[in-house]
């Protein structure tokens, strides 16, 4: 479901969230109630919002829970499938390339850096790959993810009871046959969607569910927030002045990613890690 709602900060959030499938074993709709949590960031403030789902027979409604006198728009729930076809999710499922796709990322930061080109415009080349490396940062870390979890029957029951939303699903015996049949595609369509909308939940899912730890990403949170300012306002923030940006910065966000990677690929292919050196 799309929602809309305005930050003390005035800044204009716009999200998509989860809507749980309401309780079916209820026999009226006053019981058939399902509630889902989950925080928005402020790209502006970096204030969090906790955001209430709830969802019955009749209708899904939304809250900003810790801020009471928050008034959210939404639209109606929509099933997030239709966004990826069967193929692309295939591909997630059965790729084993998630961190030579990362590091072909990186080779061509590397290369497009080199081009020649004057100092007003290598601005907006700095905005355009650093946006480009953090999309390259949150790709990798989704489909290592999904490939992992949907190739591993342990994986798989380890998140469906570590995850609220899994945890909290509610099915008749028929609707239990018919997800085990579809199980990996509605495992990395949830996911997918979950992932890429909301970074800030993949430490402690790659934590409970593959027992990888991240320490401390606050760097990546940051990035996150600056690449908001790269993305949607071309390289300047809320009061229209320009973000820093340069070489430097660029290096240093690309060095933790790759110590990122590094990390998470020596936990989940401890046997087939092959070290990579990209010099910047």
């Amino acid at each position: 479901m799309d929602i809309s709602f305005s930050c003390k900060c005035g800044e204009r959030i716009e999200e998509t969230v989860y809507v749980p499938a309401p309780n079916f074993m209820a026999e009226e709709n006053k019981d058939s109630a399902s509630e889902h949590y989950e925080e928005i960031c402020c790209m502006s403030c970096e204030r969090e919002h906790e955001i209430l789902v709830v969802n019955t027979f009749s209708a899904a409604d939304c809250y900003v829970t810790s801020d009471g006198n928050t008034d959210v728009s939404f639209g109606m729930p929509y099933f997030p499938e239709s966004d990826y076809d069967e193929d692309e999710l295939a591909w997630l499922i059965q790729s084993e390339t998630q961190i030579e796709i990362f590091q072909n990322h990186i080779k061509s930061v590397e290369k497009i850096l080199e081009a020649n080109i004057d100092s007003e415009a290598y601005f907006s080349l700095l905005v355009m790959l650093y946006g480009h490396v953090v999309a390259a940062i949150e790709a990798y870390l989704s489909s290592t993810f999904i490939q992992k979890v949907t190739n591993s029957e342990k994986l798989t029951r380890k998140l469906i009871e570590t995850d609220p939303t899994f945890s909290k699903m509610k099915f008749t015996l028929k609707e239990i046959f018919e997800e085990q049949e579809k199980l990996k595609i509605t495992v990395a369509t949830y996911l997918k969607d979950l992932i890429f909308h909301d970074l800030k939940k993949v430490k402690p899912m790659y934590k409970d569910v593959l027992d990888c730890e991240f320490g401390d990403i606050s760097w990546l949170f940051k990035a996150v927030v600056t690449r908001h300012h790269c993305v949607h306002r071309a390289g300047y923030d809320k009061e229209n002045n320009k973000i820093e940006l340069s070489v430097e910065i660029l290096r240093e966000l690309v060095t933790e990613a790759q110590d990122l990677t590094s990390l998470i690929e020596s936990k989940i292919h401890p046997t087939s890690l092959s070290e990579f050196d990209i010099s910047f």
